[in-house]
């Protein structure tokens, strides 16, 4: 299981994962649902040191609309 670091672009907050641990593949355009229920878009993908980094885009209900604001936010 991988471990990726989380870095909320818009969504600031202290209730946020910190951290998402999945088994499947994660590129720059996917969606991904965290513990609190929300998904996101991957809007970038940084390697540190010692972990890799997702940079996501706002909160969404479900994993189209989160590709749909992830992209509105991306032509801004």
């Amino acid at each position: 299981m991988r471990k990726f670091r989380l870095k909320f672009k818009y969504d600031a907050d202290d209730m946020n994962p910190k951290i998402l641990e999945t088994d499947r593949s994660i590129k720059v355009g996917d969606a991904v649902e965290l513990e609190d229920g929300f998904w996101y878009g991957v809007m970038e993908i940084r390697i540190l040191k010692r972990d890799i980094q997702l940079i996501l885009s706002k909160s969404s209900q479900d994993a189209e609309e989160a590709k749909l604001v992830m992209m509105q936010l991306l032509s801004d």
